[in-house]
């Protein structure tokens, strides 16, 4: 989140130059039942702050539900109470644009309309990451998928509703920044989007002399799972191995623990699960004439999925799991397979978060002799201000 800037203010007119915005939030399911807005509202007489309720998001569409009422005491339902000082605690830094909400309305979906003054509101602890208060600036304006849709990269969003049946694909990995509420009851999956396998590295078999060199190692993960080590039913070989001759999969650098998080390791490099390791390629040449044998291949590990938001509600599923490793049969004897991908990594951080739901972030198995990827991660941090 950025600073706390100044007013908006026309200097050619003299006058304030204050803009309509309007924001869509989930009022917190506990104590305090407080949204806290991109801004503070102007204080007006009438007020230009309205609230009304979201009863349902179809097709994209948002159907809406009663107006609330605007009071200066403590609300009951269907009421709201603003707070438009700019100077919360004596503190010039520290602006709320908070709306307080009766108990009775928790955990339910409202728009928020508001002429905004330009002073933004923020929390001047410290104590996390910048990262973690970036919530973007909604230059992607609202995301709500009618169908399935395949996302990557950074994302800007001012809201978004993933309807229960839609699938989004995660291409690689997702950074997504989120202003007001991020509500999935559908599917998120960034399966197979982390770490490749290995590449397979032929090994050649002459007049029955065993040469060559063992499969490679996939690559490494960045808070998620490792990735398994390709295996052969030879005792020759055809398995991914290091420098040493261990044999591995694409390995787990360091972990995305709360010490890791809390230092803001990890802010803009996370690349999930490790692939899995490949075996070699068997190759044949006698008297003349060669034949190759493709062997098995590892699988690719999870990918990253990671959301910055106001408020957060998961009911739906989040995935990020390994895919499996391959098997095969070479020279109607030789077993090999390839390591599974290790699971990926799911993390969100939110103001508030109302229903942390489930994440699918197991590694993919190995096929015959090969390992199995290990788990990925997931981890949802409120931190817990307004």
């Amino acid at each position: 989140m950025a600073n706390p800037s100044n007013y908006r203010y026309d200097a050619y007119s003299d006058i304030p130059a204050n803009i309509t915005l309007t924001e869509r939030h989930l009022v917190p399911a506990i104590s305090p039942y407080i949204v806290t807005l991109a801004e503070v509202p102007v204080k007006s007489a009438p007020s230009t702050t309205s609230v009304r309720y979201i009863n349902s998001i179809s097709g994209g569409t948002v159907n809406y539900g009663d107006s609330l009422t605007e009071v200066s005491a403590t609300p009951i339902a269907g009421q709201y109470y603003p707070d438009y000082h700019t100077n919360a605690d004596n503190n010039e830094n520290w602006n709320t644009g908070q709306i307080l909400f009766a108990a009775a309305d928790a955990g339910k979906m409202i728009e928020v309309t508001y002429s905004a003054k330009g002073t933004l509101t923020g929390v001047t602890s410290a104590a996390y990451p910048s990262w973690w208060r970036d919530r973007g600036d909604g230059s992607d304006g609202d995301f709500y998928p009618t169908g399935n849709v395949t996302i990557s990269g950074r994302k800007n969003y001012r809201s978004a509703y993933i309807p229960a049946g839609v699938t989004v694909t995660v291409s690689g990995f997702v950074d997504i920044r989120c202003q007001g509420m991020f509500i999935n009851e559908g599917t998120i999956n960034a399966s197979g989007g982390g770490g490749q396998p290995g590449q397979q590295v032929k090994i050649r078999k002459l007049y029955g002399a065993s040469i060559g060199v063992n499969g490679n190692p996939g690559e490494p993960a960045i808070g998620g799972g490792a990735g398994g080590a390709a295996g052969s039913s030879s005792d020759s070989g055809y398995y991914g191995v290091s420098s040493s001759g261990v044999k591995l999969g694409g390995s787990r650098i360091g972990s995305l623990d709360a010490a890791g998080i809390l230092a803001g390791c990890y802010s803009e490099e996370i690349l999930g699960g490790g692939g899995g390791s490949s075996p070699g390629v068997y190759s044949i040449s006698e008297e003349g004439s060669t034949e190759t044998l493709s062997g098995a291949i590892g699988g690719p590990g999870g990918g990253m999925i990671r959301i910055v938001t106001k408020t957060h509600k998961n009911t739906g599923t989040y995935i990020s799991t390994g895919y499996s490793g391959s098997s095969a049969t070479l020279d109607s004897a030789i077993q090999t397979g390839g390591g599974g991908g290790g699971g990926g990594v799911v993390l969100v951080v939110c103001e508030r978060n109302l229903i942390s739901g489930t994440a699918g972030i197991g590694g993919g198995a190995g096929g015959a002799y090969g390992g199995n990827g290990g788990d990925g991660w997931y981890r949802v941090i409120e931190l817990g201000v307004s």
